[in-house]
């Protein structure tokens, strides 16, 4: 590491000790052991602990949860077994919390269970992140390396920690698309008093999260810096472009696995937009998860921070927690981590410039290449692949055809079947015509599929 690098290094810790008290730490999980914290809270826990997780992978972390219960501290549990599609190790988790005798309640309609949190009930300290419980979301295996991109949050701000104690005890108490997974508690009944939810706090679904963001975009005239895992929900790609048609310096650092990830089609679409609109894009460079949700707002001096993502799930059918923010400590912290990702001020390479990639080639299904006896109304037939999503239509009785129609915006093939189509009519009796498809993303990357003919009757 550079002397520049380091001093930088050793300024932002100095500055992130003075900003953060003990009783509200902000863990940067790039170069911070985050676990040891959470783990010591867990051990100290004297009066009860409740945990929502989307999964949980790390045995050392549910292992702490099952010897509190077994020390006779109550735990509950929210979650949902969908995970465990995708998230095979979440299955063992569930089966252990399961054995142990943990009351467990589960949501299975709708959106999924986002939450990533802890309420510790005596120490009036919750938890809470973007983060799932796994082992490399809160501790680096080398630092600035190979690491998962969090923050973990941990608060005793009484309105805070009330909020989501509050919030617990709405979900754990409803019947409304939840139901018990393991262990029924004799009844289903509220823990803490009730407490009005702090206006700092965000909760999909029962507040929706895209609105409330998007309000605080259109209001910045400053910069807005972000750091966001999945983006496909144009409410928020709109705003952003609309931002930076403005004046406003826009930043974000995303994951490209998401960009082209074909469970996440749209992703790539908005990103794409975002990038042709004049948005400074980066992506991760580091081995590991650019997993974080938060967004900068600097002329408000305002942090949005949370579990949910640029996605309409995440704004109104997944259970979120998500925190809007004025706390200068908060502030200033991402803004430094954010710098230093950004300018790879630590003297290692986490995050490089973004580059569109192009689409899939198309490939053509009707009229099959030297059909005959074609019809004098033809329907071109194509099957796009995932990622064009506007077309140039090249067509005529020349081999090389001249282009008829540009930027045809047909959208993506999202199946083997699912072709895209462009009709043309009144051609002439007896004649050989040529065509060809261009594909294009978002960005305007091309492919460009081969020239195939076909004659009419």
């Amino acid at each position: 590491m550079s002397c520049r690098a380091a001093l930088f290094v050793a300024i932002v810790a100095i500055l992130s000790a003075r900003r953060a008290d003990a009783a509200d730490r902000l863990c940067d999980a790039s170069n911070t052991d985050c676990r040891a914290p959470l783990l010591a809270l867990i051990n100290n826990e004297r009066v009860g602990i409740d945990v929502g997780f989307w999964f949980m992978e790390d045995s050392r972390i549910y292992s702490a949860l099952i010897n509190r219960f077994n020390a006779g501290v109550p735990v509950r549990i929210i979650m949902d077994s969908r995970a465990n599609a995708n998230y095979p190790l979440n299955v063992t988790t569930l089966a252990a919390l399961k054995t142990a005798g943990i009351p467990m309640r589960e949501k299975y309609t709708s959106g999924i269970v986002h939450w990533k949190t802890m309420i510790f009930a005596g120490q009036h300290v919750v938890e809470f992140s973007g983060a799932n419980f796994t082992p490399h979301a809160f501790k680096p295996l080398t630092s600035y390396v190979d690491y998962h991109d969090e923050v973990i949050v941990t608060t005793d701000d009484p309105a805070l920690v009330n909020s989501f104690k509050t919030k617990f005890d709405d979900v754990w108490t409803t019947t409304a698309g939840y139901r018990t997974y393991a262990n029924p508690p004799p009844a289903l009944v509220r823990k803490y008093p009730i407490a009005t939810i702090d206006s700092r706090l965000n909760f999909p679904p029962y507040n929706n999260f895209a609105t409330r963001s998007v309000g605080l975009y259109t209001k910045e005239t400053v910069g807005i810096d972000a750091l966001i895992f999945r983006i496909t929900d144009r409410r928020h790609s709109d705003a952003m472009i609309a931002a930076r048609q403005r004046g406003v310096v826009v930043r974000i650092i995303t994951e490209q696995h998401e960009y082209r990830d074909k469970e996440r089609l749209w992703d790539s679409w908005n990103v794409d937009r975002m990038y042709m609109a004049g948005v400074k894009i980066r992506v991760r460079n580091h081995t590991g998860w650019m997993h974080q949700k938060t967004t900068i707002l600097r002329g408000q001096q305002t942090t949005i921070f949370g579990s949910s993502n640029w996605t309409s799930p995440s704004a109104s059918s997944q259970l979120e927690h998500n925190l809007f923010t004025k706390n200068l400590t908060m502030f200033h912290f991402m803004s430094d981590l954010f710098a230093r990702k950004w300018g790879n001020l630590a003297g290692i390479a986490e995050t490089k410039a973004f580059t569109p990639l192009p689409p899939d080639l198309p490939s053509y299904v009707a009229p099959v290449a030297g059909a005959t006896g074609q019809p004098l109304t033809v329907t071109l037939k194509w099957k796009a692949g995932y990622w064009a999503h506007n077309y140039d239509i090249y067509f005529g009785t020349s081999s090389t055809p001249p282009r008829i129609a540009a930027n045809v915006n047909l959208g993506p093939s999202t199946s083997s079947t699912d072709y895209r189509k462009y009709t043309i009519t009144n051609l002439k009796p007896g004649t050989t015509y040529y065509w060809k498809i261009v594909s294009k993303t978002m960005a305007n990357k091309t492919a460009t599929g081969k020239v195939v003919s076909f004659r009419t009757q």
